[in-house]
């Protein structure tokens, strides 16, 4: 099974070539205003929208147009892919289980004071490749790039966005998936909170680093002023970027040591109105992310328990269920009186009720290995399970 991955790559474009990128992208933010204002135009006629393929002859069309010459010098696979990203967002606001507003209109950097237009290029004909430390990008040219890791595979799309205060790129790739694990050994749920950024059944815990608290209290004493009025400043930034990194090397480590992983479908809009601040240093939701891909890369199991299956406040012994306040972080079981931490007992649930979802879809199967069978201590193994849904085979790692 192949996965398509993105690898971000830096930068180093000339004067000419920087100037050269920031109209693409403000030409691509151009683009989307115009063939939204049309839809939402359409939209008010006749109750229709434009999809791809109306969109795309529409930007063909008023290329003849001498007040759309702006368009005219755009690479036009770049066009289209703005088209494909409209139609896709268009489509999510009318989908069932989807929680996604209308699109809007794009500003400018001068009204948001946030410079991150983007534009993505298509690789055409081999129109985009990597020769003696430059990339090449359609009508813009050979742009140096510091390429500190080898491309996977051919390069399918590249992305250029001016991200804290640098130039990158993010190029697509496909991946090849290891084979799916037939014995799985060790399952463990992860309960992700404010306070913590994870905690696993298996009592592994890594505290909240607290970074953007810690730099917002800094820009306040030193820069009082000046934060207030600079959205998206280079410290702010990088701050951000240390939580990425610390997330990243997180969901490696958990996804190294375990062959199955549970997690809680999270509400993360939800939570930041109760805690706000605690759930942003958390960047609740991106280790669930990093820790999916990751897993279906290593040939293992991901899972995710429903979000309105209770799983803090429960008896690990038990099952006794309790409520619990904020400030409750350790509690005893009315029932079997267990002393108990309210995390380890919630990571702990979720992965039984994870173990139960499995077995129950017929994912997986418990199974009591020969070296096990005369033994008077057995830990759980599982196996991969094979069947076959109309005509489809599932395989499940």
């Amino acid at each position: 099974m192949k996965k398509t991955l993105r690898y971000n790559y830096r930068l180093n474009p000339t004067p000419e070539q920087e100037a050269k990128l920031v109209e693409f992208g403000a030409t691509a933010r151009g683009i989307w205003n115009l063939l939204l204002s049309e839809n939402m135009r359409r939209y008010e006629h006749d109750k229709t929208f434009l999809f791809y393929k109306d969109m795309a002859s529409l930007l063909k069309d008023i290329k003849t147009f001498e007040e759309f010459n702006w368009i005219k010098a755009f690479d036009s696979a770049a066009a289209q892919q703005v088209a494909r990203d409209l139609e896709l967002a268009l489509k999510n606001v009318f989908t069932k289980g989807r929680l996604q507003r209308f699109p809007k209109h794009k500003i400018s950097y001068k009204k948001k004071k946030l410079h991150n237009d983007s534009f993505r290029a298509v690789n055409n004909s081999n129109c985009i490749r990597i020769e003696n430390g430059a990339i090449s990008i359609p009508k813009v040219g050979k742009i140096p790039i510091i390429l500190h890791r080898k491309l996977a595979s051919k390069i399918k799309t590249v992305t250029i966005q001016y991200h804290h205060g640098k130039w990158g790129c993010s190029i697509t790739q496909e991946v090849e998936c290891k084979t799916a694990k037939q014995v799985l050994k060790t399952i463990t749920g992860f309960d992700i909170n404010s306070k913590q950024t994870v905690v696993g059944s298996d009592g592994f815990v890594v505290d909240n680093p607290k970074f953007l608290k810690q730099s917002k209290t800094k820009l306040n004493q030193l820069q009082r002023q000046l934060a207030r009025r600079t959205k998206g400043s280079n410290r702010w930034q990088k701050t951000k970027q240390r939580i990425n990194k610390l997330h990243g090397k997180i969901s490696r480590q958990i996804t190294n040591e375990n062959d199955i992983l549970v997690f809680e479908d999270l509400n993360v809009k939800g939570m930041q109105k109760f805690n706000g601040s605690m759930v942003a240093d958390n960047v609740m939701g991106l280790i669930t992310q990093l820790s999916k891909y990751k897993t279906e890369l290593e040939g293992k199991l991901y899972h995710e328990i429903g979000r309105f299956e209770k799983s803090t406040g429960v008896c690990s012994e038990c099952g006794q269920h309790h409520v619990l306040t904020l400030n409750d972080r350790y509690f005893t079981c009315t029932a079997c009186e267990t002393y108990q931490n309210r995390d380890l007992s919630a990571a702990k649930s979720i992965a039984k009720t994870g173990e139960l979802d499995l077995i129950a879809a017929g994912i997986v199967a418990r199974v009591t290995p020969t070296s096990q069978q005369k033994s008077a201590i057995k830990t759980k193994v599982f196996k991969l399970s094979k069947f076959a849904v109309g005509t489809e085979k599932k395989e499940a790692a």
